[in-house]
């Protein structure tokens, strides 16, 4: 077996499998920081507490992406964030204590984290240069975009479990604001609009719109 994939199995038997129903708080913010979380299966929201003391999502991650990366920087730290999983989710979690054993008996195993985490990194600064420099309704398209992609198959339509209100906190902008971009992409013929829920009718529209098709 290649050097990398018998690090990546070393990683993996270290971790410890987790399992969680649809809507299962994961960690809240401000727990204690605990483990860095790989996602194996389902998706998870990562959620941030407004100035009104409201709950929104931030982000929606699938698998193959990570959170709770602090937990292996900073052990006296706290959670920045809520996790919770959106469907059945299974995770791989390292603690810090044995991220240092397993770097101590295999310094490449500090490498292959050290790259997880900075692929979490690049994809951060991507939404933050887009909210600073990319108009709203392109960042409204690209989010859509990135969320079909996560949720469905192909190309056919694909309904996103999210709110319109946390689609405003996802791009930064108002409720007001998404409300209306979105009403304008179903004008459009790009999505269609429901209670608790909005389905991308027309992804390659929204890649058009959104710049990067």
């Amino acid at each position: 077996m290649h050097e990398a994939g018998l690090v990546e199995r070393e990683f993996r038997a270290a971790c410890r499998r987790h399992r969680y129903r649809a809507g299962e708080v994961i960690f809240h913010e401000g727990d204690p920081a605990g483990s860095l979380h790989l996602i194996e299966r389902g998706h998870v929201a990562v959620r941030l507490t407004t100035e009104r003391g409201e709950e929104a999502i931030i982000d929606v991650l699938r698998p193959g992406e990570s959170f709770g990366e602090q937990a292996l920087i900073d052990t006296s730290g706290v959670r920045t964030a809520s996790v919770s999983a959106i469907d059945r989710a299974e995770t791989l979690a390292l603690d810090a204590i044995t991220f240092v054993r397993l770097g101590e008996e295999n310094p490449q195993i500090v490498r292959f984290v050290m790259m997880v985490l900075a692929e979490r990194l690049r994809s951060t600064n991507r939404e933050l240069l887009d909210a600073l420099c990319v108009v709203p309704e392109r960042r409204l398209a690209r989010r859509l975009v990135r969320l079909a992609d996560q949720f469905g198959d192909g190309e056919g339509p694909v309904t996103v479990p999210v709110i319109q209100a946390d689609i405003a906190a996802m791009i930064g902008v108002t409720r007001p604001t998404a409300n209306r971009l979105l009403q304008r992409a179903q004008a459009d013929g790009l999505v269609d609009l429901g209670r608790g829920r909005v389905v991308v009718v027309d992804r390659d529209g929204l890649r058009r719109r959104s710049g990067r098709d």
